[in-house]
């Protein structure tokens, strides 16, 4: 599904008339009061990874009695260098998966499977400590679509 979306050229050798900020406008930009949270406002928080399961899932319990898996993502990238040679990138992402879908999920996925991933980015970590020092900052994605695309070799020649 596509969306559109108004654009606007930008120029950056005169400013239109509707454009140049008024002095309340630039004084409420630094005031110190918070604006009121905008409501309904268009955003997109949405990610889709196919890749390999780098090892076997793992399946917890949280504190507050909520089941999870999670396991590693592997997806590759090929990207030609300045010089003409082609280089392969190697990510892995860590997925979450919570809920119900969680233990049919870990019946079902294995290290080497293809999958399909569908959800959302999640950050943790990246708060200062006492010391001012920031604490690591972790990615992940937390899923609400999975689907096996293939499964490894060695599945599929037993069949």
């Amino acid at each position: 599904m596509l969306r559109s979306v108004s654009t606007r050229l930008f120029s950056t050798s005169r400013l239109v008339a509707s454009e140049i900020k008024t002095q309340k406008a630039v004084n409420d930009l630094f005031s110190e009061q918070p604006e009121e949270k905008r409501r309904h406002a268009f955003s997109i928080n949405k990610v889709e990874l196919v890749g390999g399961v780098a090892v076997d899932p793992i399946y917890r319990t949280g504190k507050n009695n909520k089941s999870y898996l999670l396991f590693n993502l592997i997806t590759n990238h090929s990207f030609k260098t300045h010089d003409g040679n082609y280089v392969d990138q190697t990510e892995r992402h860590t997925v979450t998966v919570f809920g119900n879908r969680a233990e049919e999920l870990f019946k079902s996925i294995k290290k080497g499977n293809r999958l399909n991933v569908q959800g959302r980015l999640h950050y943790s970590g990246g708060q200062k400590d006492e010391a001012g020092n920031r604490t690591q900052r972790n990615t992940y994605i937390i899923a609400n679509h999975v689907e096996h695309v293939t499964r490894p070799v060695s599945e599929n020649k037993s069949e």
